[in-house]
């Protein structure tokens, strides 16, 4: 039994050490930016990284991404917009 206790306390403690070793790492991430664009970018999905596109794609997955939080009513404001969009630029592909 305690051997069974011990193999148990043994896999949860390296499910939740791997668990916290996949969170995903951005770029500057304690810039106003980056944190912005955690706060934003993951109201209704996962965060994908800067790199995944150029600058020119994420020009048009923000005007996307604009069009979708109008429908859903979530606020994003041009003063935001701007940081976020700087930000993508900075650390696009």
């Amino acid at each position: 039994m305690a051997r069974c206790t011990t193999t148990l306390v043994f896999v949860v403690g390296l499910l939740i050490m791997t668990g916290c070793s996949m969170t995903q790492s951005i770029p500057e991430p304690e810039s106003p930016g980056a944190e912005l664009y955690l706060k934003k970018c993951t109201q209704c999905h996962g965060l994908p990284a800067p790199q995944r596109h150029t600058a020119e794609q994420w020009d048009h997955l923000l005007v996307m991404m604009q069009s979708f939080m109008d429908k859903k009513n979530l606020a994003f404001p041009e003063d935001e917009k701007k940081l976020i969009k700087d930000y993508l630029h900075r650390n696009a592909r």
